[in-house]
């Protein structure tokens, strides 16, 4: 059977996991609407499903207020696709990557949509903030801590990502987590599921699956502890052609996925009839940054944004938030400043 899995949803405040049978086109629904389920991943094996839920209701009082709040909330969750394979937490499990070839390391999936909806189990770990990717007899699972608002990179670029995430493999086998790396930033299998590829900030790290990895401290790179040596990459770039090619991606990627077929009643192709000759006036990344943002504008929509790119940053000087009380001099007809608000001495972030 080739099937798809993916997130819809049902309502306004819901989000379940579906499956679609490609032969006919059916669709099933593989979880019931509690809040949000996403990110489903079939097990190589064909016995399983994975994704990862943000249904756990257990409210935490914060400590300010006396609030609650749900900070962390989600666990991965696994449906058994057939009645007769057990549970993945329950008597021993063989791994079946030996009955797989190279060539095709992922078996046939057979689904019994009958009683699926009661076939859903939480993995037996704490709740958190999670993603995952499955294993030939067990899950790969990063948690990340939780952090204030006030530290996110929302709107300003870092040269080097965050590297806060530790990456566990949950065992089928051995019905436990095994830590395998702390510090990392995301990380990517394989298609034949027989390496993976962590990234820790800038570094990136080349790993066997088959075994658990060493624990390593801040190595140089070199084969033995997988880490790699981009010193020695050199790279061609013509920016001119470069340029027109992120421009035309950009315009694509709108066209395919704005959020109504119509563009707004936006005329898109006028618009790239109009931009794309100003492709050729560009004289640098910043300023290709800036005709992308004009492009993106016509279409009078937030979160039509552009971030990142190869160029130099200046110097970020964060602007204060100024508190003050004002009075009115209709001598002069302005207004005059009384007092300055003084930040809090115990803040580093706000006492200047």
């Amino acid at each position: 059977m080739v099937v798809s899995s993916y997130s819809w949803c049902p309502d306004r405040r819901t989000t379940i996991i579906r499956v679609c049978r490609l032969k006919d086109g059916a669709i099933y629904d593989a979880t019931r609407p509690v809040l949000t389920d996403f990110a489903p991943v079939f097990d190589p094996n064909g016995d399983y499903l994975f994704f990862i839920g943000a249904r756990e209701f257990n409210p935490v009082y914060d400590n300010l207020h006396f609030e609650l709040g749900f900070p962390m909330g989600m666990r991965p969750y696994v449906v058994s696709l057939r009645h007769d394979v057990p549970s993945p937490f329950g008597r021993r499990l063989e791994k079946k990557a030996n009955d797989l070839t190279d060539e095709n390391t992922r078996a046939e999936i057979t689904i019994e949509f009958d009683g699926i909806l009661d076939r859903i189990e939480a993995f037996p770990v704490p709740e958190g903030i999670y993603q995952h990717e499955p294993l030939h007899g067990g899950v790969l699972l990063t948690s990340l801590p939780v952090e204030g608002s006030l530290d996110l990179p929302i709107l300003t670029p870092r040269e080097e990502p965050d590297a806060k995430a530790k990456l566990e493999l949950f065992d089928f086998e051995g019905k436990a987590l095994e830590k395998w790396a702390d510090g990392i930033t995301n990380f990517a299998l394989s298609l034949d599921l027989k390496r993976l590829v962590y990234r820790s900030g800038n570094r990136l790290r080349v790993i066997n699956t088959d075994r658990k990895p060493d624990l390593p401290a801040n190595e140089s790179p070199g084969p033995k502890n997988g880490w790699c040596d981009f010193s020695r990459v050199k790279i061609s770039i013509d920016p001119a052609a470069e340029w027109q090619q992120i421009f035309g991606e950009v315009w694509r990627l709108q066209r395919d996925q704005y959020w109504v077929e119509d563009m707004a009643e936006v005329d898109w192709q006028d618009v790239y009839k109009r931009y794309h000759p100003l492709v050729e006036q560009v004289g640098s990344r910043a300023e290709m940054e800036d005709l992308l943002w004009e492009m993106q504008g016509e279409l009078g929509t937030s979160h039509a944004y552009a971030y990142g790119g190869d160029f130099r940053r200046p110097p970020n000087y964060l602007v204060g938030s100024l508190g003050a009380d004002l009075e009115w001099d209709a001598s002069v007809s302005a207004w005059r400043i009384t007092r300055v608000v003084q930040g809090d001495p115990a803040d580093s972030r706000t006492r200047r």
